[in-house]
């Protein structure tokens, strides 16, 4: 019987069994492959950035206004001259820039509109071209009255006085306000002669000069005298205010500073005590200070502690700069070192003992009595970094009491916080430290 073999399956080719690789071949083979695959296959695409947006559109240049310098000649045609002169600047400044918007609209300004834009003018020439234009608008009906005093003081606020007057001489009504500013102007410009021939003219011509405006011209007056020592002026325009409404205020206080630099201190007394009986008012510690800073450039420190006494005693509230000057007269004062403890009693209770003013006063007044303890505790007290007069004064004050080993301590800590000390402290340390 013959032997049948197992039917193959169709279509079925012999192949020979594949021979086993080694792991060393196996890893060619596989690096060729994937390099022949790498060859055929089409790239990977390649990760897409996000887009930018587009760019803005550049800016475009301001464009230039037309500025309102056209003349018609007479067969109607309207012609463009070049801007010159103060009509010019208003391409190149901010009141300017509104003008010539305004006259592009075909707006045009109004008297609120011309007091702003003076007011915010930064110099002369930019309230020049704002002149102009307001001169071109009100060149028939003329300038009204606010808007001509607010020109006056927008060119004395710039420093251009002359054009202040100019203004001022061409306005042809005035009031109060327009001859206040003008001698506020000379005042304030150091023109003090100008002012006093300005004010005199102004009480010849003006009648029922009252208010803040009156009170401004006093008081700029008053200034100017004492600048140029005309006292027999000041005491015309002494008798003028007691004429008028009574010697109070700003202006009461300004009378007192004339008097207290002429070195009438009998006159300035005269004039406090005016200013404490006859107005309703208190009396300013500016007034009171003045008159206790005369008497003590004079000498006469009793009746400067005197005047300090009735200031209190009116209840005026005291600060650095009335207890600095009152200190002073104490630290000069002979056997008045009681009240001078009074003073720094109430420099405490009103929290200014630690005032760099105060405790330089308190530091000379101990240091002159020959208190060094109480001196460098005033020292200690002083808030904030001292200055180089009280570092001068403690230095002083140990070198002058025989402590040359604090005298020096002094003036190497005042180097190294950056002061130099004086040549007459350094004088005063050395000799203490030869005795």
């Amino acid at each position: 019987m013959a032997r049948f073999s197992v039917a193959k399956p169709f279509a079925a080719t012999a192949t020979a069994a594949a021979p086993r690789l080694s792991p060393r071949r196996r890893r060619r083979r596989l690096l060729a492959a994937n390099a022949t695959t790498a060859r055929g296959a089409l790239p990977l695409p390649a990760l897409r950035k996000p887009t930018k947006p587009p760019p803005p559109p550049p800016l475009h240049p301001r464009p230039s206004l037309p500025v309102p310098t056209t003349s018609s000649d007479d067969d109607g045609d309207i012609r463009r001259k070049p801007a010159t002169g103060a009509t010019a600047s208003l391409c190149s400044s901010g009141a300017g820039d509104v003008l010539r918007l305004l006259d592009a609209l075909r707006l045009p300004p109004d008297e609120d509109v011309y007091v702003s834009l003076l007011r915010d003018c930064a110099d002369a020439a930019e309230v020049a071209s704002v002149h102009a234009h307001i001169a071109g608008k009100f060149a028939v009906s003329g300038l009204p009255l606010p808007l001509a005093n607010r020109l006056v003081l927008a060119y004395a606020a710039c420093g251009d006085i002359g054009a202040a007057r100019q203004v001022f001489d061409e306005m042809p009504v005035k009031n109060g306000i327009t001859w206040a500013t003008m001698v506020s102007a000379y005042s304030d410009g150091c023109f003090h002669h100008e002012a006093l021939q300005l004010f005199a003219q102004m009480c010849h011509q003006v009648r029922g000069i009252t208010g803040d405006h009156y009170t401004h011209a006093i008081v700029a007056v008053l200034r100017s005298c004492a600048r140029v020592n005309e006292l027999q002026f000041g005491e015309q325009v002494h008798a003028f205010v007691v004429k008028k409404n009574g010697v109070c205020g700003d202006v009461g206080s300004s009378l007192l500073q004339l008097y207290c630099d002429s070195g009438q201190l009998s006159s300035a007394w005269h004039v406090l005590e005016m200013m404490r009986f006859s107005c309703q008012e208190p009396v300013p510690e500016a007034a009171w200070t003045s008159l206790i800073t005369a008497y003590h450039r004079d000498g006469i420190l009793d009746d400067a502690i005197d005047v300090f006494r009735a200031m209190a005693s009116s209840g005026i509230a005291r600060s650095s700069f009335s207890l600095s000057s009152i200190l002073a007269v104490c630290a000069e004062a002979k056997n008045k070192g009681c009240y001078g403890q009074q003073v720094h009693a109430d420099a405490i209770k009103r929290g200014l003992d630690m005032n760099q003013f105060v405790g330089s006063g308190l530091l000379h007044m101990y240091a002159k009595e020959g208190q060094l303890a109480d001196a460098a505790r005033a020292f200690e007290a002083i808030d904030g970094k001292p200055d180089a007069v009280c570092w001068n004064a403690m230095a002083m004050a140990y070198a002058r009491g025989g402590m040359y080993r604090e005298a020096t301590r002094v003036v190497y800590q005042m180097k190294a916080a950056g002061m130099n000390p004086s040549k007459l402290t350094m004088n005063e340390v050395k000799l203490a430290c030869f005795r």
